[in-house]
């Protein structure tokens, strides 16, 4: 189990908020300079899951459909990656419950939903749908559940969980023996029966939803499976105003429709059933907005808070105990009073839900602040001013202070030239307009880069020196005797040289070393044998390597990384290879390339083939 809060790649795993039959869903952050921060949601697939290509291709399908999908009332996906062999995927975080917590806290308070504001979050779903239904293709939700609505506390409606729609017109794709995929209490009939499937299918299941707002209790739902398939399929439906007599005939009307067993006696579409919808909504004397909406989600779902504990409890016997945080998803508060007090400190806002920021960097990967260098505005009334900028370091975290109360501020009185910053260096008695002078944390910060850069230069002329060696000893013949004077310690053009133990033998490879015996010019160049050898490749080449769905790369033996990947490699042939590892066993494809000194070269493989 991982330990939280942690780090995922460049995100902050914060809380765990849900666990389901394919994939977990974590509150994260995604952390930026000047303190930015963007709270989202990674949903990651499950670990047992991740070498099973089914599920990742289920997975991977999610991200691509909901990327194509922009629209207010659909949570937009930001990535879709892969990290340590987990997929996953980073969208938009709701603030807020899901549809079925509110009902479902509304019923244990013995409450229900204004027909108005059900009729209202029913239309902004239909919004998402009539959407989805005409983009590209078409795609069809077929999962739509209470569990699958949000409702933020702004009042927004949007639809999540698109991992098992499909197009228009695609039947249940489980087996025969198997039972159908989806929500039971919230299928329509066509989809119990596995048949070809149209956007009514959703709008049935949208008729389920707005049922069960208006009335306050599950239509479908049933202890048994199989009675709840019954039940989708054969049982007698209610009118809502027979168990809600407020409910009004109009509302009656759009239900009862949606929710025929007949598709052709069915709404046709959600956009005509949208349209309905909205002429009931604008005859009302005030429609709800999306502020009655926030106001409910307030009322019957609050967010959880409390306070991180800000001293330790002594335990008897000794040592201190802190109280453990409650479990479940909250929020933190940190009390102003909790951060440490004193002169020439500021207080720096961060993040915190269940331990603070600090013991989280901790278990991650360490992140090394560097102070930002920015323009300051010259100032047209005290040109004489000049305020010494202090860099504080704390954990990971660097923040510039500027508390009033420090000993800069008594530096207006000062005279320029008495003045000095409060790192110990004296400032320029000129100072230069619109622009602070650098602390000393940026010169240091400059000259260790220069000296980093230094270090790689001799690196990699070390480097180029011990290839460069490698290729002449791949000429260059071993000589048997050095005293001998018709040997040559240098390399020499290949076409002139012949084995000294047999002058009658072939001619040597250039790119072959000799040993022992070395090169020897023939005494007599006319009965020399001409030699057509091939000079040696020189130059690097570009190769470019691809794999669907991803691939380990091999060059030569030696492993280079996954792909996507985009090599420079010397000249001439390699061995490629390409191992997929979301398989047991793991596929792999093998080619030789032959590189030619400054051309790019592609090798693509496609493991989606059987």
């Amino acid at each position: 189990m991982t330990e939280l809060p942690t780090t995922f790649g460049k995100y902050f795993l914060t809380e765990k908020l849900a666990t389901g039959g394919m994939a977990e869903i974590y509150l994260a952050k995604l952390v930026g300079p000047g303190g930015f921060e963007k709270q989202l949601v990674i949903k990651q697939i499950h670990p047992r899951l991740t070498g099973q290509r089914h599920f990742v291709d289920l997975f991977v399908t999610e991200a691509k459909t909901l990327v194509t999908l922009t629209h207010g009332n659909i949570v937009p996906v930001y990535e879709l990656g892969v990290i340590d062999d987990t997929y996953f995927i980073a969208m938009e975080y709701i603030d807020g419950p899901t549809l079925y917590r509110l009902t479902e806290s509304l019923a244990k308070r013995g409450a229900r939903m204004d027909p108005a504001v059900a009729a209202w979050i029913c239309a902004r779903i239909l919004e998402g749908l009539d959407y989805a239904h005409r983009k590209g293709e078409g795609v069809i939700h077929r999962d739509l559940s209470p569990r699958n609505v949000m409702l933020s506390r702004d009042g927004d409606v949007k639809l999540v969980d698109f991992g098992i729609a499909v197009n228009l017109g695609a039947a249940d794709d489980s087996g025969a023996e198997s039972a159908p995929t989806g929500s039971f209490p919230y299928m329509s009939p066509e989809q119990v029966r596995r048949e070809s499937l149209t956007g009514q299918t959703d709008l049935f299941s949208v008729g389920v939803l707005l049922w069960e707002m208006l009335v306050g209790e599950r239509l479908f739902a049933r202890k048994d499976p199989d009675a709840t398939l019954a039940a989708v399929t054969h049982e007698e439906i209610p009118r809502p105003s027979t168990k809600r007599p407020e409910v009004p005939a109009k509302l009656d009307e759009v239900v009862m429709r949606a929710l025929e067993r007949d598709q052709a006696a069915r709404w046709p579409s959600a956009g005509e059933m949208l349209a309905q919808l909205q002429r009931y909504l604008y005859a009302l004397e005030e429609p709800p907005n999306p502020r009655d909406v926030a106001a409910l989600v307030a009322r019957y779902c609050p967010p959880e808070t409390r306070r991180l504990p800000t001293h330790a409890d002594p335990v008897p016997g000794g040592g201190t105990e802190v109280t453990p945080p409650p479990a479940g998803p909250h929020t933190a508060v940190i009390p102003r009073d909790a951060e440490p007090k004193g002169k020439g400190r500021a207080r720096t806002e961060t993040f915190a839900t269940n331990v603070e920021l600090k013991q989280m960097l901790e278990r991650g990967t360490p992140m090394h602040g560097v102070p930002a260098i920015t323009d300051a505005p010259a100032n047209e009334n005290e040109d004489d001013d000049i305020v010494a900028t202090k860099v504080s370091t704390t954990g990971s975290q660097r923040a510039i202070e500027t508390d009033d109360d420090s000993p800069r501020a008594s530096q207006r009185s000062i005279p320029r030239a008495e003045r000095s910053s409060s790192t110990g260096i004296a400032e320029s008695p000129i100072p230069v307009p619109g622009r602070t002078p650098p602390s000393r944390g940026l010169l240091v910060l400059a000259a260790i880069g220069t000296i980093l850069l230094g270090v790689v230069a001799i690196v990699m002329f070390m480097r180029a020196r011990e290839r460069m060696t490698d290729v002449d000893a791949a000429v260059v013949a071993t000589p048997a005797d050095a005293s001998e004077p018709d040997l040559l310690p240098m390399a020499i053009d290949a076409s002139v040289l012949v084995d000294a133990n047999d002058s009658d033998a072939a001619p040597f490879d250039a790119a072959t070393p000799v040993r022992d015996a070395g090169p020897r010019l023939k005494p007599d160049a006319s009965v020399a044998t001409p030699i057509d050898a091939a000079p040696r490749a020189t130059g690097t080449a570009t190769l470019k390597v691809g794999a669907d769905p991803w691939g380990e790369v091999v060059i030569d033996g030696v492993p280079r990384g996954r792909t996507p990947l985009e090599l420079t490699l010397p000249a001439g042939k390699h061995v490629v290879e390409i191992v997929y590892r979301g398989e047991d066993p793991p596929r792999t494809t093998k080619k030789t390339v032959d590189l030619a000194a400054g051309e790019t070269e592609q090798v693509i493989a496609d493991f989606t083939k059987p």
